[in-house]
This record gives C-alpha cells, sequence and structure tokens, in this order.
C-alpha cells in the first residue's frame, strides 16, 4: 500500500470539498448566544435548588427539611433538572441567536 498515493488522494478531496465561509460576526453571535444560554443554565439551577431538596447526609435524608421544600433522590434531581434546564437553555439559544440575526441585519441596511 502506496502511503503518499493514499495522503495525496486525501489531500485532493479535501481541496475539493466546499467549506462553508464564517464570518467573524457570526462566530460572535454564537460566543454571546452560548453565554446568555450558560448564564441562563446557571441560573435556572440554582433556582431549582431552592424549591428542591437532595437527599442526603447533610440534612439527615429530609429529617432536618424546614422549609418544606419538594424532597428528591439526587437522580430525581438531577433527571429533573436537566429537562428543566435543556428545554429552557434551548429557548433562550435560539432567542438570543434570533434576536442577534435581526440586530446585525438592520446594521447592515441601516449602513449599506
Amino acid at each position: 500500500m502506496n502511503f503518499e498515493h493514499e495522503r495525496d488522494s486525501f489531500l485532493k478531496s479535501l481541496k475539493k470539498t466546499p467549506f462553508p465561509k464564517i464570518s467573524s460576526k457570526q462566530v460572535v453571535m454564537e460566543m454571546v448566544a452560548n453565554a446568555v444560554a450558560a448564564l441562563c443554565a446557571f441560573i435556572v439551577y440554582k433556582v431549582l435548588q431552592n424549591f428542591i431538596v437532595v437527599k442526603s447526609i447533610k440534612n439527615l435524608w429530609g429529617l432536618g427539611n424546614k422549609k418544606d421544600k419538594m424532597m428528591v433522590s439526587k437522580e430525581t434531581f438531577e433527571t429533573i433538572s436537566s429537562i428543566v434546564l435543556f428545554v429552557i437553555v434551548m429557548f433562550v439559544f435560539t432567542y438570543v441567536e434570533d434576536l442577534i440575526e435581526n440586530y446585525l441585519k438592520e446594521r447592515e441596511e441601516t449602513e449599506g
């Protein structure tokens, strides 16, 4: 087997493959949308912790629950938080990305 022939054919196929051009505006847009979604995820997780108590040795498996919070196991809390975080973060990410795209389109129309 000729390694150089394989390498050359691979490089030729890469040259033929059209890669999408990504502008710096698109990169910044994705970074801002990701940052806002991550911030939202942290906030939602903290809010969930205010309403749900996980049974553990820290609260004597629920005996130390004085605030009448919903008491769940660790696995249940992880499941609930994962589902809620996924739904909210996807909504926020999509919304922020759409806002930024609209802003950039309006800005390009006013400039040009």
